[in-house]
């Protein structure tokens, strides 16, 4: 079983020089507002996937005035280092450094709850798709693969219809690049209607057993066209996607809607329903690994904030029936965390920062 026993964090966020060791399999992280608890959480979700969970910009997560960052962990016998630099990022196992940083995507898997998941019900697509595109990328290397592909192809597409607008000679270019759209993108399209056959049932099942079987809740997939039909869908949208200058239909355009009794849970749900959705739905996510073989690591920032106390012990509950390399929670009382978490792990290591 994985298991992380220290952590060394160089001018990351707001840590310029720090080693924390883990002896514990259940880890409560406490201390005031602002010293760096949710950082800390990050830096270990950082060493799963190389980046960040709340920051897409790798500038943002080095310390001001650096040019940088750098996080070490050691995972038993193992040891990983991810390292940027002056927009340069490299990623070692061991030290032997990874040709590419996607090779380590999937060696050790975390689940984050954080109260910025709200997000996911009540902001935009793009932050859904990433959330199904990270699951689907944790569990199978090659859909990352094609992710990555289709991402480059799309880009390089976008980029030919800004810089030449609706010049016929591009004509040519776009049905190369269609042909590529469709072939990398019919695998995303196969997978997440998959993954989106399975999940709504392991949603339900937690969000029962969270609200009383209150309600019904579910997930349904938009998808933008079956996967053997991406080419003509394409094709057909050429002319709108001339005049817009941009790539306008895909699998980069699709979206999953969120329902509580069969409508939108953003508009028809309240804040303790959606919250209770958002943990099933991490809940789901942690069963889906657990389903490939996975143990992942469990951090929870925050929730003793965000959810009232019915849903937490609620929470831990489920919790013990997961199988977990670790877990990591954050809270700003220590005695109110070991009150709440002993009856559910009976050894605990309490980690104060700022103190």
């Amino acid at each position: 079983m994985s298991f992380l026993e220290k952590i060394s964090i160089t001018q990351f966020r707001n840590f310029t020089a720090e080693t924390f060791s883990f002896q514990s399999p259940v880890v409560g992280i406490t201390g005031l507002n602002g010293v760096g608890k949710t950082n800390l959480l990050d830096a270990i979700y950082y060493l799963c996937y190389t980046k960040s969970y709340f920051q897409s910009r790798e500038l943002n997560n080095a310390q001001r005035g650096t040019a940088g960052f750098r996080i070490e962990g050691h995972f038993g016998p193992e040891q990983i280092v991810c390292k940027w630099k002056e927009g340069k990022k490299t990623v070692e196992h061991d030290d032997v450094l990874y040709e590419k940083v996607t090779e380590h995507i999937g060696k050790y898997t975390a689940v984050m709850i954080a109260p910025d998941d709200i997000e996911l019900i009540n902001e935009g697509s793009e932050l859904r798709r990433k959330f199904i595109d990270g699951l689907l990328s944790q569990s199978d290397p090659y859909y990352l693969e094609q992710l990555l592909a289709y991402q480059k192809y799309l880009m390089q597409r976008n980029a030919l219809l800004r810089q030449q607008g609706g010049q016929h000679h591009i004509h040519s270019l776009l049905d190369v690049y269609d042909e590529q759209l469709a072939r990398h993108g019919a695998y995303l399209v196969q997978e997440r209607e998959k993954l989106s056959v399975r999940i709504p049932a392991l949603i339900q099942q937690y969000y029962g057993i969270l609200s009383g079987d209150a309600e019904q809740v579910g997930l349904q997939y938009r998808r933008c066209a079956e996967p053997g039909q991406l080419f003509t869908l394409l094709q057909r949208s050429r002319q709108r996607d001339v005049e817009y200058k941009r790539t306008l239909t895909g699998p980069h355009t699709e979206d999953w809607l969120f329902t509580i009794e069969d409508n939108p849970l953003k508009s028809y749900a309240s804040q303790g329903q959606k919250k209770s959705f958002l943990v099933s739905l991490k809940l789901a996510h942690i069963n889906w690994l657990q389903g490939l073989g996975k143990k992942p690591f469990l951090l929870l920032d925050d929730i003793f904030e965000k959810l009232d106390r019915r849903r937490l012990l609620q929470l831990f509950s489920l919790l013990q029936q997961c199988s977990l390399s670790q877990v990591f929670m954050t809270h700003t009382s220590a005695d109110d965390l070991l009150q709440t978490v002993h009856p559910y792990y009976e050894t605990v290591q309490l980690l104060p920062l700022g103190s």
